[in-house]
């Protein structure tokens, strides 16, 4: 046993999470119930995987290795916890915690540690802290996966090749070869081009240059860049979004460290992606592309199985959606001719927020550059019926309150999109107007280069209405109601209603998605993430940053839970929707789940309050 004095446990606790929520009393409390326990390196702290910790431990000097069958699972540094999941979910440990060195552990028995955990401004740590669990549904296991955060810098295999814009196509080839490189990276002096050997391959067969051609005749520029620090998923982000399978490193003062290719992001699952949406867009017809598109729940699947997280999931789900949808249009263009005026596809709601789930359905939408014409239109919804059909054939369902862009609302020119979000910003309690507002603020083009979104973002900044659609908004928000908890296998709803299942969507996201989008408008964010908003909100003012925190953490773990219980049913080739049995949630899921939903209603208290609204 190591002497510490209660005082020095209580101010070496204040600094760590969860107890860097607790007034003073109640850490004082904490700290009054901590046993010091000393161990050498290499001893045993919890010896058996098999057994329900009594405790929840503290690294308090050194540090503690989490071990599953031999295979590091964690390395915990000081400040660090573990052992409570164990404690809260009534669950076996699944890990042995030996001492990585000599290390001082603060054990805090549960009758402590258990009203620390169930408060709601401990939402944030029990919500990061499940991000690592192996699993938040019980009736199955994952196997725990590396960490989808690795910078991209560890990442790099070779310096970058390098060449000036002057230099013969022919030479720099030469030189690719030599270095083993797939790519060469162009200096422009004030940025950076890039060329890939399938470049210089596509403009060989086609003739289209000579050995002698520059590469500045060649190159893609600017290139598309990462910061060495970002991590792997955002890098595959970045990837899946543009189309591109090279990415150039930079770290600070924009130095170039390397070239990253899809082939360097690990697991073989994390390429899969890449692999079917080259396959989708090389498809040369509507069934080659369905059969192509078949493979995306696989995909799916074997993203989550490699640790990917649920955001880097949903993005892939969007990546793919927009190639299918791109090549299903050149596909309409190619049966039915392409239309006389230049247009733009947009995805909206999830697809547009960049957030789809396995269940998601499809809203789009069509807009066109010229002045209205009913011929016109009618080219332009028949070639919409078309790319619909098309999608929905791979699988891709289409929005069933008709939010597509074959419907007459979802289809106009650029000048009726205009007047159309000026009338629904005026009166958006007339004519479904609050609704489709909701909708179009949360477009994002797919394919065709009009002025669409900027035009109508312009238009939204511009209306002397905006105050009074705001409100309109925000009170929409607050009427999406979180379920209170849960009582024994029921869930309780605002109403006091018990229901049998928990719709993850209903209850967990469409509250937060809702006061997102009010956030991110009154900040001046129009089609963005969820979580982006929430941050334009929390630096514009819009919410405070405790509030904001509180949102991006529920919506964290309201979607990871998601998409586990949708992977889940794709596994078993049921269809993915949201309905979860509270019976198949773990003790901590349960938890946790019901402090998220606290702590959500708090903040919409709190917004209803200094808005003037009643919140009853």
């Amino acid at each position: 046993m190591h002497e510490i004095a209660e005082y020095e446990i209580a101010e070496f606790l204040r600094h760590h999470p969860p107890f860097d929520t607790l007034d003073e009393e109640e850490l004082a409390a904490v700290a009054s119930s901590a046993e010091v326990e000393s161990y050498p390196g290499r001893a045993t702290i919890l010896e058996s995987a098999a057994a329900t910790s009594e405790s929840a431990y503290v690294v308090r000097r050194g540090s503690v290795e989490l071990m599953i069958e031999g295979r590091l699972l964690d390395l915990l540094g000081e400040g660090e916890m573990f052992g409570f999941a164990s404690l809260l979910e009534e669950q076996p440990m699944g890990f042995v915690a030996r001492a990585a060195e000599d290390a001082l552990v603060l054990r805090i028995p549960e009758q402590a540690i258990r009203p620390v955990l169930e408060r709601p401004a401990a939402v944030r740590f029990v919500v990061g802290s499940l991000s690592k669990s192996v699993r938040l549904l019980s009736g199955h296991e994952r196997d725990p996966q590396p960490a989808a955060g690795r910078p991209v810098r560890q990442l790099i295999r070779a310096p970058a090749l390098v060449c000036a814009p002057d230099t013969p196509v022919q030479r720099a080839a030469q030189q690719m070869v030599e270095a083993g490189a797939t790519c060469v990276v162009v200096d422009l002096g004030d940025g950076l081009g890039i060329v890939t050997d399938r470049d210089i391959r596509t403009l060989v067969a086609s003739a289209a240059a000579g050995p002698d051609t520059p590469l500045s005749a060649a190159m893609t520029a600017p290139a598309r860049t990462v910061a060495a620090d970002r991590s792997e998923t955002e890098a595959l982000f970045e990837m899946l979004d543009h189309g591109i399978r090279h990415l150039p490193v930079l770290e600070a003062g924009r130095r170039l460290v390397g070239v990253l290719d899809d082939v360097d992001l690990i697991a073989s699952e994390r390429r899969a992606p890449f692999r079917l949406r080259s396959q989708i867009a090389r498809s040369p017809d509507a069934a080659a592309l369905a059969e192509a598109a078949a493979e995306l729940p696989e995909t799916v699947i074997a993203l989550y199985d490699s640790g990917a997280p649920s955001a880097a999931i949903s993005r892939t789900i969007a990546s793919i959606h927009d190639t299918i949808t791109r090549r299903m249009i050149e596909i309409a263009e190619e049966e039915l001719g392409r239309p006389p005026a230049p247009y733009t596809w947009l995805a909206m709601g999830s697809f547009g927020r960049r957030e789809p789930f396995p269940s998601s359905d499809v809203d789009c939408a069509l807009a066109w550059d010229d002045a209205d014409d009913p011929q016109l239109r009618e080219t332009m919804t028949g070639l919409a019926r078309r790319v619909l059909e098309g999608v929905s054939a791979c699988g891709l369902r289409s929005d069933p309150q008709g939010a597509v862009a074959s419907s007459p609302l979802f289809a106009r020119s650029i000048g009726e999109w205009e007047s159309a979000a000026r009338s629904w910003l005026e009166d958006p309690d007339r004519d479904r107007g609050l609704m489709l507002l909701s909708v179009v603020v949360e477009s994002d083009p797919v394919s065709g280069a009009t002025t669409v979104a900027e035009r109508l973002a312009a238009a939204f900044a511009r209306t002397p209405n905006r105050e009074h659609a705001l409100n309109r908004l925000v009170a929409a928000a607050l009427g999406e109601r979180p379920p209170t908890g849960f009582f024994r296998d029921f869930v309780l709803e605002d109403s006091g209603e018990r229901k049998g299942v928990l719709d993850i969507k209903r209850g967990g996201l469409l509250p937060i998605e809702a006061l997102a989008r009010w956030a991110g408008l009154a900040a001046g964010v129009g089609a963005a993430s969820t979580t982006a908003r929430l941050r334009a909100a929390e630096a514009a003012g819009t919410l405070q940053p405790v509030d904001a925190a509180v949102l991006r953490d529920a919506f964290e773990l309201t979607c990871a839970l998601r998409m586990e219980h949708q992977v889940e049913q794709l596994r078993a080739s049921e269809a993915p929707d949201n309905l979860i049995d509270p019976k198949r949630l773990t003790p901590l899921t349960r938890t946790s789940l019901k402090e998220a939903f606290r702590a959500v209603a708090k903040v919409q208290r709190g917004i209803g309050a200094k808005l003037g609204f009643s919140f009853g």
